[in-house]
């Protein structure tokens, strides 16, 4: 029976999951030195349809929220098949050391994502050419104010982030924070002491696992 994988985490606590995708259990196992997270599907022919699908994303995350609140996953890749578990162990080998250390680095943390927008960046017409000299003098004004917002951001969090990432979009740009458990509720408050931007619209969002810190990502989400 084809195996839907979840995540890794470490290897204790393990963590008890009401149900999975398609309301299957959700099953755990220590390996190779870390706790791996997986549904075995009897129908996996139905994630193939679109509404079908959607809700098994929405009970797929659910899961890795239900594993985040006690300890730190790094998900796979939605959906991630096998052929049964007896698949598992050597799919998961011949990355077991980038496993290890990201599990390592991202221990006893969370993710949360801050998405800046700009007034003047949602009305504007990016489609309509323009010079060499009118590119330069936005492109410095977009990262004279994303360096702004982002000074601003990282001074007041400074002693509850263990670690910044952030990547620009075409409209937006985007901030991940890796915030260790206890921090939780100081960085959220030191957030607010921030005070507002002018133009600049922040929008906070988390806790998530912190896929945005396991580098070299290949199946994982």
């Amino acid at each position: 029976m084809p195996s839907l994988l979840y995540c890794v985490t470490q290897p204790n606590p393990a963590v008890s999951v009401t149900s999975g995708v398609a309301e299957a259990v959700v099953v755990s196992r220590e390996m190779l030195g870390f706790r791996v997270y997986w549904s075995d599907i009897e129908n996996p022919e139905g994630l193939g349809e679109a509404e079908s699908l959607k809700k098994a994303a929405v009970q797929f995350h659910r899961v890795l929220r239900e594993i985040l609140g006690v300890t730190t996953p790094i998900p796979f890749r939605f959906p991630t098949l096998l052929d049964g578990a007896d698949a598992l162990e050597p799919q998961l080998a011949a990355e077991q050391e980038l496993y290890r250390q990201s599990l390592a680095h991202v221990d006893g943390a969370v993710q949360y994502e801050i998405v800046a927008t700009w007034a003047d960046e949602r009305q504007a017409d990016l489609a309509t050419p323009v010079s060499g000299r009118q590119y330069l003098q936005r492109r410095q004004a977009a990262l004279a104010r994303v360096s702004a917002v982002e000074g601003k951001l990282k001074s007041v969090t400074a002693d509850a982030v263990r670690e910044w990432r952030a990547r620009q979009e075409r409209r937006t740009h985007r901030w991940f924070a890796l915030v260790p458990r206890e921090n939780r509720e100081r960085f959220i408050a030191s957030l607010r002491t921030a005070g507002g931007s002018e133009g600049v619209r922040l929008r906070l969002s988390g806790p998530w696992p912190p896929s945005e810190f396991v580098n070299e990502r290949s199946n994982r989400g």
